[in-house]
């Protein structure tokens, strides 16, 4: 295991992230009000074990969506894991003892690295309702921390000022602050390697940690994202936040390699 520094610095710190968990084959595992309620109750209990702060959260009938801040990646993988283990129990009792996997994988994460990607982030799971026809306004949506944000104006200052005023934000979230240091880098540009990374992390079937803490896989999914993507080096070395050197040194191993 050969960790890049500065890479693991980046996904190691305290950071946020969008998760998705989906029921295998589309199935409908929240369809009824108590799948949502003790999924959501798993959700809040092992969260508040590993330290990680919810967001924002919608629970559909067969996904739902979470913008969750954690101190440390593994803490974000330990907490999902124990969550979907423990609602898969819980499920297939209450389906007579059905049997087998319940969820389409154990769930999908993506980091958020800008203030834009942020805000967006929150208005999209908050409108995953509306876009499924199920309600025509998100307040009508019970599962969701939309009346949540409501009750403390939070939408007014979203649409107003574009991000949420401190004081305001750190009462929701208990003391996690809104100058996090997200990175100042293209929004296209920044959407076009996340999604990169996502079919990277799919087609290899691995995950984020893996990737970003072994050499071997980072140049493999630096040549993905340079070949396949046509991202350009110096963009991606931006979004990662990695040293000219560190940038120079893979692209060389790279081109020796395609030799």
């Amino acid at each position: 295991m050969i960790t890049i520094s500065r890479i693991a610095r980046k996904i190691n710190r305290a950071s946020f992230f969008h998760v998705i968990v989906q029921g295998i084959n589309k199935e409908n595992i929240f369809l009824e009000e108590r799948n949502k309620n003790q999924y959501f109750k798993l959700l809040n209990k092992l969260c508040e074990k590993n330290n990680i702060k919810i967001i924002a959260y919608c629970i559909m009938d067969n996904h739902a969506h979470f913008l969750l801040h954690v101190n440390e990646i593994k803490d974000l993988s330990k907490a999902m894991h124990s969550i979907n283990c423990l609602y898969a129990r819980y499920y297939n009792y209450m389906k007579d003892g059905r049997k087998g996997y319940v969820f389409r994988d154990r769930y999908v994460s993506e980091p958020i690295t800008s203030k834009r990607y942020f805000i967006n982030c929150i208005k999209y799971i908050h409108m995953n309702p509306i876009k499924a026809g199920i309600v025509r306004k998100c307040e009508e949506y019970k599962y969701s921390s939309f009346n949540y944000y409501k009750q403390k104006n939070l939408n007014k200052e979203l649409k107003e000022n574009g991000y949420f005023s401190k004081s305001d934000f750190n009462d929701i979230i208990n003391n996690v602050y809104t100058d996090y240091v997200f990175q100042d880098v293209d929004e296209n540009i920044d959407y076009k390697v996340r999604q990169g990374i996502s079919e990277f992390i799919k087609k290899e079937q691995t995950n984020l940690f893996k990737v970003f803490s072994n050499r071997e896989s980072l140049i493999k999914l630096i040549k993905f994202l340079k070949d396949i993507k046509k991202i350009k080096y110096i963009q991606i070395r931006v979004v990662f936040d990695m040293t000219r050197g560190t940038m120079e040194g893979i692209a060389k191993k790279i081109r020796k390699d395609n030799k």
